[in-house]
């Protein structure tokens, strides 16, 4: 998880979590109150992880249908829901 530039002070699972949930909410810092935004490239990555990872479950299971898909999103959001905050790299605003 990463770290306030300026105290040090990890950003918790629940802040990084939120932010992502609230489309890219800035995250200030518990300790010294720092605003930091999400950066460009971690808003792609977490758009080709959503989107790639249906797309190739998708491909992968055949014959390709409205219930795979359906399954494929069901599976896909929550493990990346629990993933994505770590690889998520905020800067100072």
């Amino acid at each position: 998880m990463q770290k306030c530039e300026i105290c040090r002070t990890s950003f918790t699972w629940k802040q990084v979590s939120k932010s992502l949930w609230l489309a890219y909410k800035p995250v200030a810092c518990q300790n010294c109150g720092k605003l930091y935004k999400v950066q460009f490239l971690s808003r792609i990555l977490a758009s080709l992880l959503v989107i790639g990872l249906i797309f190739a479950f998708n491909l992968l299971s055949y014959p390709t249908s409205t219930q795979t898909f359906i399954l494929a999103v069901l599976i896909i959001i929550p493990v990346n829901s629990l993933m994505l905050p770590y690889l998520v790299r905020y800067r100072l605003a």
